[in-house]
């Protein structure tokens, strides 16, 4: 017999299951089922941008949930799935940090974070999500040129994030 000739057919053999048990040894990232949100930072307009109402344009945060139930469907309308990204808009007055609140009382600063539910096997999920500010509803209501805010998620399971606060940061009003 030709032992030449096994080798072959044993590497081939041994190759899916070696690279099967390999595999099966890498972890994958493992969150909480509530989502983690940390904030990572402020976007000003860009050169091109037309708008005289603000001075930053977009806050990001970074996110980590572990089911990966983040996101509304478009049928998503009443409470409590009306809104899952939850901002406060806050001005320094005083010394003390006070919330902003629009002179419409329709408006606010909440918003909806589209489905990001991965496919597959694996739901754990990680990303950053930038929202655009419209802060032009609140100028009539900053008394301070001072402001921060205060963000928080929920998924589809009603868990909420932590909260998270911006640091202070000074805008020019038009």
């Amino acid at each position: 017999m030709n032992h030449m000739n096994l080798a072959p057919k044993i590497a081939l053999i041994l190759l899916p299951a070696t690279l099967l048990g390999l595999a099966s040894c890498i972890k994958e990232e493992q969150y909480p089922i509530e989502p983690r949100i940390q904030f990572e930072g402020f976007w000003k307009p860009d050169s091109t941008s037309n708008s005289k109402y603000d001075s930053i344009r977009f806050l990001s945060i970074s996110y980590t949930d572990g089911d990966g139930d983040i996101g509304l469907y478009d049928t998503d309308t009443a409470e409590p799935y009306k809104y899952n990204y939850f901002l406060k808009f806050l001005y320094l007055k005083n010394g003390e940090l006070v919330e902003v609140k629009p002179a419409d009382t329709t408006l606010g600063f909440n918003a909806r974070i589209p489905i990001l539910t991965p496919t597959g096997r694996n739901k754990n999920i990680k990303g950053e999500i930038r929202m655009e500010l419209e802060l032009y509803y609140a100028w009539p209501s900053l008394q301070s040129d001072t402001i921060s805010f205060e963000v928080y998620i929920k998924d589809r399971a009603l868990h909420s994030s932590n909260i998270v606060q911006t640091p202070l940061f000074i805008i020019s009003k038009p």
